[in-house]
Order: structure tokens, then C-alpha cells, then sequence
């Protein structure tokens, strides 16, 4: 993916992780009657909806993340191998906290 695309995508998805958080906020703290609970949580999450939604969320805020660490690092660093050094590790805990996102989303049951 070339620059270009890059910027083009930062600021797309730095638009749709606003509708998700806003729309996310709006389900957890007003609707319906605003108490924020596990169980209400929890039997949240049991629905097919409410697990595609908050993982197309993480997705989304993981790869929106990433794309601006990575996007930092060009920008600063010149020595190619710290570059590559430190986008690994930024990769790593990417996929690390997809994967414990993802165990948790999809650890509720009905």
C-alpha cells in the first residue's frame, strides 16, 4: 500500500472509529435505561450483531492504530533496521491484542 492510500485510509477509518465509539457509547450508556451491567453486557454479547460489531471495532481501531504508529515511524526514524525493529514489536502487540480481543468477544455463549 503506497502513501497515499495510507493517508487516504487514516482518515476514513479515523471517521468510522468516530460512528463506531459514538454509536458504542450511545448503546452501552443510554440505551435502553443506561445502567451499565455485566449480565446486560454479557447477554449483549451473546448476539451474532453485537460480536460483528465490536470486532469490526477492533479491527478497525487495531488497524487505524497501527497504520499511524507505522506512519510515525517513517516519518522519524532513518536507521532501516530500528525501523523495522520497532514496526515488528508494534505488529506483535497488535496481533496480541487482537487475539485477546477477539477470545474475549467471542468467549460469551448463549
Amino acid at each position: 500500500m503506497d502513501g497515499a492510500s495510507r493517508w487516504l485510509f487514516q482518515r476514513v477509518s479515523g471517521i468510522a472509529l468516530l460512528v463506531f465509539l459514538l454509536s458504542h457509547f450511545w448503546i452501552t450508556h443510554y440505551y435502553p435505561g443506561g445502567d451499565v451491567t455485566f449480565e446486560k453486557v454479557a447477554e449483549r454479547l451473546t448476539q451474532p450483531g453485537w460480536k460483528f460489531f465490536n470486532l469490526a471495532f477492533l479491527i478497525l481501531a487495531l488497524f487505524h492504530g497501527l497504520n499511524g504508529g507505522w506512519t510515525i515511524l517513517e516519518d522519524y526514524l532513518k536507521d532501516g533496521w530500528v525501523r523495522v525493529t520497532l514496526f515488528g514489536a508494534v505488529v506483535v502487540a497488535a496481533l496480541f491484542l487482537f487475539v485477546l480481543g477477539t477470545l474475549t468477544i467471542l468467549g460469551f455463549q448463549a
